[in-house]
C-alpha cells in the first residue's frame, strides 16, 4: 500500500500517539459520513460491539488477526495469553499496532500468507472485515483457497452488517437501491478515506446479511456454524467451519 495515500493508516498512527481528530468517510457519489475515530479503533474490550465480546471465549488455538488496524483485537487476545499474530496491509497500521503494545505484528495480506495459514487455528476478522474480501465473486476466490490451505478443524469468526437496517457505516437506502440499479451486490460499497488534509484512494468494501454470507460460502468448503448478533442494525459475527 502507498504510504502516500494509506489515509486511513496515517489515522490510525496519530491516533496511537494520542491524536483524536477522526475521520471522514466519502462515497463514491460525493456522499461523506463522520467516520468512528479512535474511541472505536482504540475501544477497549467493554466498549466492543455484543457480537465480538460473545466471540472471544470461543478462540483456541493459534490465532490470526486479519486487517488488524491499531491492534485492539489483538492486545485483548495478549492479555488473554492467547497466541496471536495480527497483519494488515497497512504499514502504517502495522506501526500503530506495535505502538499500542502488540507484540507480533507483521504488515502483509491473507491471501499472501498462502500455505502459513496451516500453522493458525482461528482467523479473526473483526470490524466489518468480510469487508476486504470487496464483492461476492472475489469473496468466495478467497474463501476457497483459504479452506484448501488451513487445518481441517480451522475456524474463521468473521464479522459483518446486515446493510438493510441502517447500521452499515456509510451506507444508506439510496445507495442500495442505486446498487440494484447497477445490478452489483446490495451492500458493495466504493469509499475513500478523509483525514486532516488527505485524501485516500478510492477502494472497495462490501456489507452482506448472514443469509448474503450463506450463499456466497456455497462451494467454498466453508458453512455458517453459528451467528453471534444482538439487533439487526448490529453487527454480526459469523463462525465459519469446514464442510
Amino acid at each position: 500500500m502507498n504510504p502516500q495515500r494509506d489515509v486511513f493508516g496515517r489515522a490510525l498512527y496519530d491516533w496511537a500517539r494520542g491524536v483524536r481528530t477522526p475521520e471522514i468517510l466519502e462515497r463514491e457519489d460525493g456522499f461523506q459520513q463522520l467516520g468512528a475515530g479512535p474511541e472505536v479503533y482504540l475501544s477497549p474490550f467493554r466498549e466492543w460491539p455484543s457480537c465480538e465480546r460473545q466471540v472471544l471465549r470461543h478462540l483456541r488455538g493459534r490465532v490470526l488477526d486479519v486487517g488488524c488496524g491499531a491492534g485492539r483485537v489483538s492486545l485483548e487476545l495478549q492479555r488473554r495469553r492467547l497466541d496471536v499474530l495480527a497483519i494488515d496491509a497497512s504499514h502504517l497500521a502495522a506501526k500503530a499496532a506495535r505502538l499500542c503494545g502488540v507484540r507480533h505484528v507483521r504488515c502483509t495480506t491473507l491471501e499472501a500468507l498462502g500455505t502459513r495459514l496451516s500453522t493458525f487455528d482461528s482467523l479473526v476478522l473483526f470490524g466489518n472485515n468480510f469487508g476486504i474480501l470487496q464483492n461476492p465473486t472475489r469473496a468466495h476466490s478467497i474463501l476457497k483457497k483459504i479452506a484448501e490451505t488451513t487445518k481441517n478443524d480451522a475456524r474463521i469468526f468473521v464479522e459483518s452488517t446486515n446493510a438493510y437496517y441502517g447500521g452499515a457505516p456509510g451506507f444508506d437506502r439510496s445507495y442500495y437501491f442505486a446498487n440494484k440499479r447497477r445490478g452489483v451486490a446490495p451492500g458493495q460499497l466504493r469509499v475513500r478515506y478523509r483525514y486532516d488534509a488527505l485524501t485516500g484512494s478510492w477502494f472497495n468494501w462490501i456489507y452482506v446479511s448472514p443469509s448474503e454470507m450463506r450463499a456466497i460460502l456455497v462451494g467454498t468448503g466453508w458453512h455458517q456454524e453459528r451467528v453471534f448478533s444482538s439487533i439487526p442494525s448490529d453487527p454480526y459475527v459469523a463462525l465459519l467451519v469446514k464442510d
